[in-house]
């Protein structure tokens, strides 16, 4: 069985919290030390929210509940405003101009479709090699 935790040194902060409610970290900690208890601060803004002289939200009130809910919510609800800008990070595109550009929608059910994915590709495969080309000679006559 785990041996219980030692907490001499969240009681001393509480008791200490409890006589003087403005006492500062740095005051509780000179007392603990003199106690020979380790107190760290983590453990003073946890007391203060023990005894309720600061703000704290409920458990289960971070991140991953936030995501959860949202992740639950029906996608009609949170789809957004027709005709509002969607805005992505900054320095980021817009979602549909690299989407559609990456992925064109093609008809793959049959040999016409195949052959002018094909085409397509190649047709795109010669733009960026001319793009590549240039580029290179770009940094040649940089280096050179």
């Amino acid at each position: 069985m785990a041996a219980k935790k030692d907490t001499s040194a969240m009681d001393f902060i509480l008791a200490t919290l409890k006589k003087s409610k403005k006492a500062s970290y740095a005051e509780v900690k000179a007392a603990a030390d003199e106690k020979g208890l380790a107190v760290y601060p983590i453990m003073y803004g946890r007391a203060q929210a023990l005894l309720g002289y600061v703000p704290m939200k409920p458990r289960g009130q971070g991140k991953a509940a936030v995501a959860k809910a949202a992740k639950a919510a029906p996608a009609a609800a949170v789809a957004p405003i027709a005709g509002a800008p969607v805005t992505r990070g900054p320095g980021r595109p817009p979602k549909s101009s690299y989407v559609t550009a990456a992925a064109p929608s093609m008809d793959l059910s049959s040999l016409d479709g195949i052959i002018n994915a094909v085409r397509s590709s190649e047709t795109a495969k010669a733009r960026y090699r001319t793009a590549l080309e240039k580029i290179q000679s770009i940094l040649g006559d940089a280096l050179a």
